[in-house]
């Protein structure tokens, strides 16, 4: 039983074409009224959704215009306030996301990627966990980057974002110097393609095919050696046999790639020649069906598509421009494969107009206050550009037109071949794209400024700001900094030069509380600056003021996103305070939070209270600590935050539990489950360590003895597996039935060790 499956590469990322099962095989912005509209509107009324999509796109243009970006962040932040049930609000949270990780705000940006969990989309539930995973990557939290990326190519496979998602996974085996890890992760990048599609699917053309084909009886090639080839045809002429390899360990699925370009066909040359909208099919022979049917013809076909690129160059055609001269030549470039139908080069026409911006006064009546003025651009002059192939199969078209520079609009001739513009107006070019890897046609367009080359005298300024909201942001940038440092050198041991960059981190702190106290601030500055407050208090160790902080939080914005954030750093500053009734107390209250993402390392520090009262209790005896309740409330972890990155360390917990009672059978079972739901988690080496051991005392030397070679071939520099060779010989010779006993050396060092941990 065979399926066949296409993917193609694309710069830098992996574009996707469609997969398929074949038939025959198995397996704040708004005015008051708008804001009354849009709270009745429900979530299948189009009314609103117009309305929320015409903000996201207003939101969305604006982000263009660096002089609008904080009007156009209000914006797309309005959508999901004013539009709380329209699906809209799903792609602003994406376009906000997007714009804050371009301006390096991965923490902000993160937030918003999360709110896409509650889409009912499973592409944008897809893309908001890539996202959010690459957010914490670029933060260097490689836990909760796996956390996220593991979501997207474990529940979605067929996205496009799960071949991103490998690539990421192994960057972060990479800067963990995971080598193993890393390499299994890189390699799955590119084998994931999308769900079945009905009709005809496509994949982008002059890159690389990827062919997959899942068959259970492949496996057996895998002990002949023998090669698995499949048959591709284009509907132009060529014909090429591509060979597949075996990807992954089971022997079930085997990938194949092939390099597509425009040209004439040259079957046998290992190239797959192509011309715009070629249809390519694939042939497997499938020796044996799950209906006993032998040596059936599966059959694949996939349409190659060209995603153009359009764009205003230099006279070369080399580098674009944002650029044009004015009294000079426009050069235009056009890259579109689906164009180059012939053997000789191909024309086509694009369309190129000036423009200019208009300022209007805003009508109240539109509902949408964008501000004092409303940009409109209008049309100045147009005409129809033919571009031309730069030679046979090249797909590349180029062509160039005279812009004229005119003092007022009575000296332009409509219809001419030349293009007129004016001091301060743009020039557009736009294409239309109707076959993409998209779906649906679609115009391209590319602007650029007309220049009338003179250079501005350079002026050197002096800016005060008197914009209370700019200048608390800068305050809090400045807070931020002074904590950073106070961190540092906390760390280190400078405990008196932390305390004084922490002072003077507070002074420009309370300066933003102070002013929101007196002056409309955006609550997200007032929300960040209680934030950065209560962690400089830390580090002058002022548990008792910081817990003040955080309670002020709480009280001014009960509904803020950082109260569990500040009741979990209350919990555990009693706990290091010894308050440990206090802290559970403040623990409890998280679990209790209808939604909260501090809730699995709330549990996990239960967990730990009770294993330290259990230590206390025990301390000055000679019996060992009652931890069965500690190892419950850890477990509590493991079953209800199983996603955490607190769920690995309480499985941790409970292994170490388990050899410690000698039960090593549920110890082995519980490793089993750990390798298979935490195939990235950073203690897989102490916890490998810890299956050796018990497999050792379980009396399974075999499993002890693989167990073993695993751990130093994935983790060849890790202490643990320097403990581990100390068992090699041990394990050696009970295999070989010598007469090491179980009290050897290395167990008698590793008896020592665990005497000593529960000394402490």
């Amino acid at each position: 039983m065979a399926i066949l499956k296409f993917r193609v590469s694309g710069f830098g990322f992996w574009v996707l074409g469609f997969g398929f099962l074949l038939a025959l095989a198995v397996s704040s912005c708004l005015c008051g009224e708008a804001k009354t509209n849009a709270q009745k509107g429900s979530a299948d009324d189009p009314k609103t959704d117009y309305k929320a999509n015409d903000i996201l796109n207003k939101g969305a243009e604006l982000l263009d215009q660096p002089q609008n970006e904080e009007r156009a962040i209000k914006l797309l932040q309005s959508v999901p306030q004013l539009f709380p049930k329209s699906k809209v609000r799903f792609r602003a949270y994406l376009t906000l996301g997007q714009h804050l990780m371009k301006k390096r705000n991965y923490e902000v940006a993160a937030k918003q990627f999360e709110q896409l969990e509650a889409s009912d989309n499973p592409d944008e539930q897809a893309e908001g966990l890539y996202r959010l995973g690459v957010c914490h990557f670029l933060m260097n939290n490689y836990d909760r980057a796996f956390m996220a990326l593991r979501k997207v190519t474990n529940l979605y496979p067929w996205s496009v974002f799960a071949n991103e998602a490998y690539y990421y996974i192994g960057q972060c085996h990479f800067k963990l110097n995971r080598w193993a890890n890393a390499v299994e992760a890189l390699e799955m990048v590119g084998t994931s393609v999308p769900l079945n599609a009905e009709g005809e699917s496509a994949a982008e053309a002059g890159q690389r095919l990827f062919i997959k084909i899942h068959d259970k009886d492949l496996v057996v090639l895998l002990k002949t050696g023998d090669k698995l080839k499949v048959q591709l045809a284009v509907k132009s002429g060529d014909k090429e046999d591509v060979v597949c390899e075996p990807l992954g360990k089971g022997g079930e699925f085997f990938i194949g790639s092939i390099q597509t370009q425009p040209g004439k066909p040259a079957p046998g040359d290992g190239v797959l020649q192509i011309i715009g909208g070629d249809l390519v099919t694939v042939d497997y022979n499938d020796e044996n069906t799950q209906e006993n049917t032998r040596n059936v013809k599966r059959i694949a076909t996939i349409r190659l598509v060209s995603t153009a690129t359009l764009g205003f160059t230099d006279g070369a055609y080399k580098e674009y421009t944002k650029g044009v001269f004015g009294d000079s030549e426009a050069f235009v470039r056009l890259k579109d494969l689906d164009r180059d139908t012939t053997d000789q080069p191909d024309e086509v026409a694009v369309r190129v107009n000036t423009q200019y911006v208009v300022k209007k006064e805003q009508d109240p009546d539109k509902g949408v206050a964008l501000g004092e003025q409303e940009i409109e651009t209008k049309q100045r002059d147009a005409l129809e550009l033919k571009l031309v192939e730069t030679g046979p199969h090249t797909g590349i078209f180029t062509g160039c037109t005279k812009v004229a520079l005119v003092k007022d609009d009575r000296d332009i001739v409509q219809g001419d071949a030349i293009l007129s513009a004016m001091q301060g107006d743009e020039i557009v070019v736009s294409y239309y794209d109707e076959a993409n890897l998209g779906g649906g046609a679609r115009d391209v367009k590319a602007t650029a400024k007309i220049l009338s080359g003179r250079i501005a005298d350079v002026v050197n300024q002096v800016r005060v700001l008197t914009d209370l909201d700019k200048k608390a942001r800068k305050d809090l940038i400045e807070a931020k900094i002074f904590l950073k440092l106070g961190q540092i050198f906390k760390d280190v041991g400078l405990t008196a030069k932390a305390a004084d960059k922490a002072e003077m981190g507070l002074v420009r702190v309370n300066d933003v509380i102070r002013t929101s106290m007196k002056a409309s601030l955006s609550r997200e500055v007032v929300e960040d600056a209680y934030s950065v407050e209560w962690e400089l208090l830390l580090v002058q160790d002022k548990l008792r003021e910081a817990i003040s902080v955080c309670r002020t939080l709480t009280e001014r914005f009960p509904d803020s996103t950082l109260v569990d954030k500040a009741l979990l750093k209350i919990g555990q500053a009693k706990m290091s305070a010894r308050d440990y009734d206090g802290a559970l107390q403040v623990f409890a209250g998280i679990l209790n939070l209808p939604k909260s993402a501090m809730k699995a390392e709330a549990q996990f520090d239960i967990a730990q209270i009770e294993e330290q009262r259990a230590v206390a209790a025990a301390a000055g005896s000679e019996r060992a600590p009652v931890l069965s309740g500690a190892m419950m409330a850890y477990k509590r972890v493991a079953d209800s935050y199983p996603d955490s990155p607190f769920a690995g360390e309480a499985l941790d917990k409970i292994a170490n539990y388990y050899i410690q009672v000698k039960d090593f059978e549920r110890a082995i079972e519980l490793m089993q489950q750990v390798f298979q739901d935490y195939e990235d988690a950073p203690f897989l080496d102490k916890m490998m360590l810890k299956w050796v051991i018990a497999a050792y005392r379980a009396g399974k030397f075999p499993m002890a003895k693989a167990k073993l070679d695993e751990l130093l071939n994935r983790y060849p520099n890790s202490p643990s597996a320097e403990k581990a060779r100390e068992f090699a010989p041990v394990i050696e010779k009970k295999l070989g039935g010598g007469g090491a006993a179980p009290g050897g050396e290395a167990e008698k060092k590793e008896g020592e060790k665990k005497e000593g941990e529960k000394k402490e």
